[in-house]
């Protein structure tokens, strides 16, 4: 009986071994759905822009949502006080407190956010941690461009701000 399954669905009815069209249908549609699949999983293993609210504040992640992979991220607990900024970067030299300027730019605008450095020892992590003020200026930072250039001493890294401002909605609403 499971023989006779197999044989219809890949070759057709029972007794005939032409396959047929019907079967070749089967076969691709079977495929299609299939690398839907392989593409949708593909792309929830992209880093993205994503944002989150809840009782607890708000925030904006650059990552892969729901994996722990956030190396840029902005967040809030109350409206009106400065945002907390988080950026996973090992400095030349990383030691915990060491004091960093981190640059973002995007459509001539740059803003300065002062960090601390903290060792995450349980992900084995250098995370760079300061305050930035939610004004205009970060909203059209964050908003305007195609590319987030994020400068500290001696590197710099690019983030496609593609869905930034969709994402960033909630922070701006609850933080702003």
């Amino acid at each position: 009986m499971a023989y006779d399954r197999f044989h219809y669905l890949f070759f057709g009815r029972p007794g005939t071994r032409d396959g047929g069209l019907e079967v070749q249908m089967r076969i691709a549609a079977a495929g299609i759905v299939f690398s839907t699949f392989v593409i949708a999983a593909k792309a929830s293993d992209e880093p993205r822009w994503f944002g989150s609210k809840d009782e607890q504040g708000a925030s904006l992640i650059y990552g892969i949502p729901q994996s722990g992979y956030g190396p840029l991220s902005f967040s809030c607990t109350r409206k009106g006080e400065p945002l907390r900024f988080s950026l996973e970067h090992e400095p030349v030299k990383a030691k915990i407190g060491v004091r960093v300027t981190v640059i973002l730019a995007a459509s001539g605008i740059e803003i300065g956010i002062p960090t601390v450095g903290q060792r995450l020892e349980m992900d084995d992590l250098f995370v760079l941690n300061g305050r930035v003020r939610l004004d205009d200026k970060l909203k059209r930072l964050l908003t305007t461009g195609k590319i987030l250039e994020v400068r500290v001493e001696d590197g710099a890294a690019a983030y496609p701000l593609a869905g930034a401002p969709e994402a960033a909605r909630a922070l701006f609403q609850h933080c702003g």
